[in-house]
Protein backbone atom coordinates (compact mmCIF):
# COMPACT_ATOMS: atom_id res chain seq x y z
CA UNK A 1 0.00 0.00 0.00
CA UNK A 2 1.22 3.34 -0.78
CA UNK A 3 2.33 5.99 1.87
CA UNK A 4 -0.12 9.02 1.83
CA UNK A 5 2.67 12.27 2.74
CA UNK A 6 2.52 15.74 2.12
CA UNK A 7 1.49 16.46 -1.40
CA UNK A 8 2.06 19.94 -2.79
CA UNK A 9 0.65 22.05 -5.65
CA UNK A 10 2.13 25.73 -6.09
CA UNK A 11 1.68 27.42 -2.91
CA UNK A 12 -1.07 24.41 -1.99
CA UNK A 13 -0.26 21.89 0.48
CA UNK A 14 -2.07 18.64 1.30
CA UNK A 15 -1.26 16.46 4.42
CA UNK A 16 -2.41 13.32 5.18
CA UNK A 17 -3.08 11.49 8.08
CA UNK A 18 -1.58 13.75 10.70
CA UNK A 19 -4.80 14.20 12.58
CA UNK A 20 -6.26 13.36 15.87
CA UNK A 21 -10.04 13.29 16.20
CA UNK A 22 -10.40 16.40 18.22
CA UNK A 23 -8.50 18.33 15.66
CA UNK A 24 -10.19 17.01 12.47
CA UNK A 25 -13.28 17.99 14.21
CA UNK A 26 -11.78 21.62 15.48
CA UNK A 27 -11.35 22.09 11.30
CA UNK A 28 -14.94 20.36 11.12
CA UNK A 29 -16.76 23.32 12.99
CA UNK A 30 -15.28 26.20 10.93
CA UNK A 31 -16.34 24.47 8.18
CA UNK A 32 -20.04 25.59 8.98
CA UNK A 33 -22.62 23.21 7.09
CA UNK A 34 -20.18 20.42 6.89
CA UNK A 35 -21.39 16.80 5.89
CA UNK A 36 -21.80 13.93 8.51
CA UNK A 37 -19.33 11.98 5.88
CA UNK A 38 -16.99 13.97 6.31
CA UNK A 39 -16.72 14.13 10.30
CA UNK A 40 -14.58 11.86 12.59
CA UNK A 41 -17.07 9.44 13.65
CA UNK A 42 -18.28 8.47 10.49
CA UNK A 43 -15.06 8.01 9.21
CA UNK A 44 -14.03 5.43 12.32
CA UNK A 45 -17.48 4.18 12.37
CA UNK A 46 -17.13 3.20 8.40
CA UNK A 47 -13.38 1.33 8.80
CA UNK A 48 -15.13 -0.55 11.51
CA UNK A 49 -17.94 -1.51 9.26
CA UNK A 50 -16.76 -1.87 5.95
CA UNK A 51 -13.04 -2.74 6.93
CA UNK A 52 -11.77 0.13 4.97
CA UNK A 53 -8.30 2.53 5.75
CA UNK A 54 -9.68 5.83 6.46
CA UNK A 55 -7.75 9.00 4.97
CA UNK A 56 -7.57 12.32 5.90
CA UNK A 57 -5.98 15.48 4.81
CA UNK A 58 -5.85 19.22 5.40
CA UNK A 59 -5.04 21.51 1.99
CA UNK A 60 -3.43 24.81 3.46
CA UNK A 61 -1.84 27.64 1.55
CA UNK A 62 0.98 29.63 3.76
CA UNK A 63 -0.43 27.60 6.55
CA UNK A 64 -3.82 29.08 6.66
CA UNK A 65 -6.35 25.69 6.12
CA UNK A 66 -8.47 25.99 2.78
CA UNK A 67 -10.33 22.69 2.71
CA UNK A 68 -10.44 19.16 4.48
CA UNK A 69 -10.94 15.70 2.75
CA UNK A 70 -11.62 12.22 4.05
CA UNK A 71 -11.34 9.47 1.76
CA UNK A 72 -11.63 5.72 2.21
CA UNK A 73 -9.44 3.29 0.43
CA UNK A 74 -10.40 -0.48 0.11
CA UNK A 75 -8.83 -3.41 -1.86
CA UNK A 76 -11.93 -4.76 -3.65
CA UNK A 77 -10.81 -5.88 -6.95
CA UNK A 78 -6.62 -6.23 -6.16
CA UNK A 79 -4.30 -5.51 -6.77
CA UNK A 80 -6.37 -1.89 -7.44
CA UNK A 81 -7.68 0.17 -4.77
CA UNK A 82 -10.65 1.50 -4.60
CA UNK A 83 -11.36 5.08 -2.90
CA UNK A 84 -14.36 7.08 -1.95
CA UNK A 85 -14.79 10.12 -1.15
CA UNK A 86 -18.15 10.76 0.12
CA UNK A 87 -19.36 15.17 0.24
CA UNK A 88 -15.86 16.23 -0.07
CA UNK A 89 -13.78 18.14 0.34
CA UNK A 90 -15.29 20.61 2.66
CA UNK A 91 -14.07 24.23 2.52
CA UNK A 92 -12.65 26.24 5.36
CA UNK A 93 -12.01 29.25 3.62
CA UNK A 94 -14.93 31.45 2.98
CA UNK A 95 -15.66 32.84 0.16
CA UNK A 96 -12.97 30.77 -1.92
CA UNK A 97 -12.74 31.82 -5.30
CA UNK A 98 -13.35 29.45 -8.30
CA UNK A 99 -9.83 29.24 -9.10
CA UNK A 100 -8.84 28.44 -5.89
CA UNK A 101 -11.60 25.95 -5.62
CA UNK A 102 -10.05 24.92 -9.03
CA UNK A 103 -6.59 24.22 -7.49
CA UNK A 104 -7.51 22.45 -4.72
CA UNK A 105 -9.76 19.75 -6.50
CA UNK A 106 -7.25 19.08 -8.84
CA UNK A 107 -4.31 18.92 -5.89
CA UNK A 108 -6.73 15.92 -4.31
CA UNK A 109 -7.61 14.51 -7.71
CA UNK A 110 -3.48 14.05 -8.46
CA UNK A 111 -3.15 12.46 -5.13
CA UNK A 112 -4.93 9.13 -6.52
CA UNK A 113 -3.91 8.03 -10.02
CA UNK A 114 -4.68 4.86 -12.00
CA UNK A 115 -0.94 4.79 -12.72
CA UNK A 116 -0.75 3.73 -8.97
CA UNK A 117 -3.51 1.27 -9.32
CA UNK A 118 -5.48 3.66 -7.18
CA UNK A 119 -9.15 4.18 -8.79
CA UNK A 120 -11.48 7.40 -7.24
CA UNK A 121 -15.18 7.23 -7.35
CA UNK A 122 -15.76 10.81 -5.96
CA UNK A 123 -18.74 12.88 -4.84
CA UNK A 124 -17.90 16.28 -3.99
CA UNK A 125 -19.51 18.79 -2.19
CA UNK A 126 -20.45 20.76 -4.69
CA UNK A 127 -23.65 22.04 -5.72
CA UNK A 128 -25.74 20.45 -8.91
CA UNK A 129 -24.51 24.00 -11.51
CA UNK A 130 -22.64 24.66 -14.31
CA UNK A 131 -19.83 25.93 -12.45
CA UNK A 132 -19.39 22.91 -10.19
CA UNK A 133 -19.08 20.07 -13.17
CA UNK A 134 -16.58 22.73 -14.89
CA UNK A 135 -14.32 22.35 -11.63
CA UNK A 136 -14.70 18.67 -11.86
CA UNK A 137 -14.11 18.74 -15.73
CA UNK A 138 -10.97 20.93 -14.93
CA UNK A 139 -9.46 18.23 -12.42
CA UNK A 140 -9.81 15.30 -15.17
CA UNK A 141 -13.42 13.70 -13.97
CA UNK A 142 -16.70 13.04 -15.44
CA UNK A 143 -19.94 12.51 -13.86
CA UNK A 144 -20.91 8.76 -13.49
CA UNK A 145 -24.15 9.55 -11.36
CA UNK A 146 -26.21 11.93 -10.88
CA UNK A 147 -26.29 13.67 -7.95
CA UNK A 148 -28.00 13.47 -3.97
CA UNK A 149 -30.72 15.83 -2.76
CA UNK A 150 -30.71 16.38 0.53
CA UNK A 151 -33.29 19.37 2.54
CA UNK A 152 -31.22 21.44 4.74
CA UNK A 153 -32.51 24.09 7.57
CA UNK A 154 -31.16 27.11 8.88
CA UNK A 155 -31.26 27.00 12.46
CA UNK A 156 -29.56 30.61 12.65
CA UNK A 157 -32.96 32.49 12.30
CA UNK A 158 -35.05 33.06 15.12
CA UNK A 159 -37.32 29.51 16.22
CA UNK A 160 -40.53 31.95 16.08
CA UNK A 161 -39.51 32.40 12.03
CA UNK A 162 -38.58 29.11 11.45
CA UNK A 163 -41.87 27.83 12.96
CA UNK A 164 -43.48 30.78 10.54
CA UNK A 165 -41.96 28.88 7.72
CA UNK A 166 -42.98 25.44 7.95
CA UNK A 167 -45.81 24.42 5.98
CA UNK A 168 -49.55 24.97 6.63
CA UNK A 169 -50.43 21.56 6.70
CA UNK A 170 -47.25 20.02 8.67
CA UNK A 171 -47.45 23.30 11.45
CA UNK A 172 -51.46 22.06 11.58
CA UNK A 173 -49.98 18.35 12.84
CA UNK A 174 -47.60 20.08 15.10
CA UNK A 175 -49.87 21.96 16.76
CA UNK A 176 -51.99 18.66 16.96
CA UNK A 177 -49.45 16.99 18.61
CA UNK A 178 -48.29 19.93 21.30
CA UNK A 179 -52.30 19.14 22.61
CA UNK A 180 -52.20 15.64 22.38
CA UNK A 181 -50.41 14.68 26.05
CA UNK A 182 -47.20 13.40 24.52
CA UNK A 183 -44.11 13.95 26.44
CA UNK A 184 -40.71 13.95 24.99
CA UNK A 185 -37.46 13.07 26.26
CA UNK A 186 -33.90 13.40 25.52
CA UNK A 187 -31.50 10.74 25.34
CA UNK A 188 -27.35 9.78 23.93
CA UNK A 189 -27.53 6.06 24.21
CA UNK A 190 -28.56 3.44 26.33
CA UNK A 191 -32.45 1.97 26.45
CA UNK A 192 -34.13 4.60 24.09
CA UNK A 193 -30.94 4.72 21.58
CA UNK A 194 -31.37 0.51 21.28
CA UNK A 195 -35.23 0.86 21.08
CA UNK A 196 -34.92 3.24 18.32
CA UNK A 197 -32.32 1.41 16.21
CA UNK A 198 -34.07 -2.12 16.34
CA UNK A 199 -37.23 -0.79 15.21
CA UNK A 200 -35.98 1.68 12.46
CA UNK A 201 -33.93 -1.27 11.04
CA UNK A 202 -36.69 -3.78 11.17
CA UNK A 203 -38.85 -0.92 9.72
CA UNK A 204 -36.03 -0.21 6.85
CA UNK A 205 -35.69 -3.74 5.67
CA UNK A 206 -39.60 -4.53 5.18
CA UNK A 207 -39.72 -1.15 3.16
CA UNK A 208 -36.71 -1.38 1.67
CA UNK A 209 -35.71 2.05 2.19
CA UNK A 210 -31.90 3.12 1.46
CA UNK A 211 -31.32 4.68 4.97
CA UNK A 212 -28.35 4.50 7.35
CA UNK A 213 -28.66 0.39 8.62
CA UNK A 214 -28.66 -0.10 12.04
CA UNK A 215 -25.02 -1.80 12.32
CA UNK A 216 -23.43 2.14 10.80
CA UNK A 217 -25.75 3.96 13.21
CA UNK A 218 -24.37 2.06 16.08
CA UNK A 219 -20.72 2.53 14.94
CA UNK A 220 -21.18 5.71 14.20
CA UNK A 221 -22.57 6.22 17.83
CA UNK A 222 -19.41 4.66 19.51
CA UNK A 223 -17.14 6.82 17.41
CA UNK A 224 -18.53 10.02 18.34
CA UNK A 225 -16.01 11.32 21.08
CA UNK A 226 -18.75 13.81 22.62
CA UNK A 227 -21.76 11.71 23.54
CA UNK A 228 -24.13 14.52 23.93
CA UNK A 229 -23.28 14.50 19.93
CA UNK A 230 -25.48 11.12 19.29
CA UNK A 231 -29.04 12.64 20.28
CA UNK A 232 -32.04 10.35 20.53
CA UNK A 233 -35.72 11.93 21.01
CA UNK A 234 -38.66 10.14 21.58
CA UNK A 235 -41.67 10.54 22.41
CA UNK A 236 -44.50 8.98 24.83
CA UNK A 237 -47.96 8.70 25.20
CA UNK A 238 -48.35 7.82 28.95
CA UNK A 239 -45.65 5.22 29.76
CA UNK A 240 -45.08 4.06 26.16
CA UNK A 241 -42.93 5.14 23.76
CA UNK A 242 -44.91 6.00 20.17
CA UNK A 243 -41.97 7.34 18.60
CA UNK A 244 -37.91 8.43 18.26
CA UNK A 245 -35.84 10.05 15.90
CA UNK A 246 -31.38 9.89 16.09
CA UNK A 247 -29.12 12.79 14.93
CA UNK A 248 -25.75 13.10 15.36
CA UNK A 249 -24.20 16.55 15.70
CA UNK A 250 -21.08 17.27 13.67
CA UNK A 251 -19.02 20.71 14.48
CA UNK A 252 -21.59 23.47 13.45
CA UNK A 253 -24.54 21.53 11.28
CA UNK A 254 -26.35 17.84 12.75
CA UNK A 255 -27.82 14.75 10.46
CA UNK A 256 -30.82 13.49 10.73
CA UNK A 257 -29.77 9.79 10.61
CA UNK A 258 -33.01 7.81 11.61
CA UNK A 259 -36.80 7.32 12.82
CA UNK A 260 -39.42 5.62 13.72
CA UNK A 261 -42.83 6.12 14.44
CA UNK A 262 -45.80 3.69 15.37
CA UNK A 263 -49.29 3.05 14.62
CA UNK A 264 -50.39 5.41 17.89
CA UNK A 265 -47.12 7.55 17.08
CA UNK A 266 -48.81 8.27 14.20
CA UNK A 267 -51.98 9.08 14.97
CA UNK A 268 -50.35 11.39 17.92
CA UNK A 269 -48.33 13.49 14.98
CA UNK A 270 -45.70 12.47 16.88
CA UNK A 271 -42.95 12.63 14.25
CA UNK A 272 -43.39 16.16 13.73
CA UNK A 273 -43.10 16.92 17.79
CA UNK A 274 -40.07 15.34 18.09
CA UNK A 275 -38.87 17.44 14.75
CA UNK A 276 -39.00 20.54 16.02
CA UNK A 277 -38.36 20.21 19.78
CA UNK A 278 -35.13 18.85 17.72
CA UNK A 279 -34.61 22.11 16.31
CA UNK A 280 -34.86 24.07 19.23
CA UNK A 281 -32.53 21.85 20.77
CA UNK A 282 -29.91 22.05 18.08
CA UNK A 283 -30.53 26.15 18.20
CA UNK A 284 -29.91 25.70 21.89
CA UNK A 285 -26.72 24.32 21.18
CA UNK A 286 -25.84 26.79 18.69
CA UNK A 287 -25.55 24.57 16.04
CA UNK A 288 -26.27 26.46 12.73
CA UNK A 289 -27.86 23.86 10.40
CA UNK A 290 -29.73 20.44 9.76
CA UNK A 291 -29.45 18.32 7.19
CA UNK A 292 -33.07 16.31 7.11
CA UNK A 293 -30.70 13.87 5.01
CA UNK A 294 -31.85 12.36 1.13
CA UNK A 295 -35.29 12.53 -0.96
CA UNK A 296 -36.50 11.42 -3.50
CA UNK A 297 -39.64 12.11 -4.35
CA UNK A 298 -40.19 9.26 -6.83
CA UNK A 299 -38.81 6.43 -4.57
CA UNK A 300 -40.57 7.63 -1.32
CA UNK A 301 -42.79 10.38 -1.82
CA UNK A 302 -44.41 10.86 1.77
CA UNK A 303 -40.91 11.17 3.29
CA UNK A 304 -39.84 13.92 0.67
CA UNK A 305 -43.34 15.57 1.40
CA UNK A 306 -42.58 15.06 5.56
CA UNK A 307 -39.29 16.73 5.10
CA UNK A 308 -40.03 19.35 2.45
CA UNK A 309 -42.88 20.36 5.33
CA UNK A 310 -39.85 21.61 7.74
CA UNK A 311 -39.56 24.69 5.28
CA UNK A 312 -35.83 23.49 4.32
CA UNK A 313 -33.37 24.49 1.65
CA UNK A 314 -33.57 21.79 -1.17
CA UNK A 315 -29.90 20.93 -1.77
CA UNK A 316 -28.67 18.49 -4.71
CA UNK A 317 -25.25 18.09 -5.41
CA UNK A 318 -23.23 18.06 -8.40
CA UNK A 319 -23.09 13.64 -8.40
CA UNK A 320 -20.62 11.09 -8.65
CA UNK A 321 -17.50 11.23 -10.46
CA UNK A 322 -14.47 9.12 -11.32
Amino acid sequence: MRDFTTGTSDALELTWDAWTGSAWDRHLAVAGLSALEQSWAYGEALAAVEGCQVRRALVTRADRPLAMVQAFEKHRFLPLAVLRILRGPLWLEPGLAPEGRQDVLRLVKRAFRLARRELLIWSPELAEEPESHDLMSGCGTRQMVTGYSTLVLDLQRPAVELRAGLHGKWRNMLVAAEASGLSVRLAASGRSFDWLVERAEAFRRRRGFIGMPSVLAQAVARAVPDKADVMVLTAHAGRDRVAGILLFAHGRTATYALAWTGAEGRRLRAHNLLLWRAVLELRERGLGWLDLGGVNAAAAPGVARFKLGLGGRLHTLAGTFI
